[in-house]
């Protein structure tokens, strides 16, 4: 009786396994893998650019107030719907989303496939409103004879920041490149080049700091 797997089958019980002895001894994820995403909230500052993007509707989030009036934010992925095109990560000015090479992401129990991190909102206060300026003093009437005083050079006034965590821009020092409206996350800046106007929708800012820290004249001051 011919038995022509059995040589083959007696060869094999002698030889090096050919596949990986996964889970047994774990294998080291391709380079570049997109893996089970790690969000860090200590950084986040709830721009919610990551739920624009998300293409998969995978992440969420839910805000309470706490008696100092600040917004608890707790911010969810749902690692079933995450398609990990690493989107979020892209857009996040903060890095707070980081995809890593972990692939072991097998959910058992509801809840094992969600990532989430809580962090605090801090109020946005509103800035005092300045003080009237001082009535300027009358010229002292010229006596005969005495020569002209020379005109009094007139100090530009340092911008000073709004006091609510949002930007201010510094006219002597913009030169209207358009970059921090490029940059803005939330679509709060609009810069007009050809008539020198920078624009701020205070709605739309949530005071991440972007336009500050890319503006390559310093003209955005916080």
């Amino acid at each position: 009786m011919d038995f022509p797997f059995v040589r083959e089958a007696v060869t094999k019980l002698f030889s090096k396994p050919s596949c990986a002895m996964y889970p047994f001894k774990p294998s080291e994820a391709a380079p570049n893998y997109r893996g089970r995403i790690v969000f860090h909230p200590e950084t986040c500052i709830n721009c919610n650019m990551c739920e624009r993007v998300c293409a998969g509707g995978a992440i969420t989030h839910t805000s309470v107030k706490n008696e100092d009036g600040d917004d608890v934010v707790t911010r969810s992925f749902d690692l079933g719907s995450c398609t990990f095109c690493a989107t979020c990560a892209d857009f996040c000015t903060r890095h707070s989303i980081e995809l890593t090479q972990d692939y072991h992401m097998i959910g058992i129990e509801e809840g094992d496939l969600i990532v989430s991190g809580t962090f605090i909102k801090k109020a946005v206060k509103k800035p005092a409103p300045k003080p009237a300026a001082a009535p300027a003093a009358a010229p002292k009437p010229k006596t005969e004879g005495e020569a002209p005083a020379a005109p009094a050079a007139e100090a530009a006034p340092a911008v000073q920041p709004r006091g609510d965590g949002k930007p201010t821009q510094d006219p002597s020092k913009c030169v209207y490149c358009t970059i921090c409206a490029k940059k803005c996350p939330g679509e709060a800046l609009t810069v007009d080049r050809k008539e020198k106007v920078w624009k701020l929708d205070e709605d739309k800012c949530v005071a991440c700091g972007t336009c500050a820290d890319v503006c390559p004249k310093n003209a955005i001051v916080l």
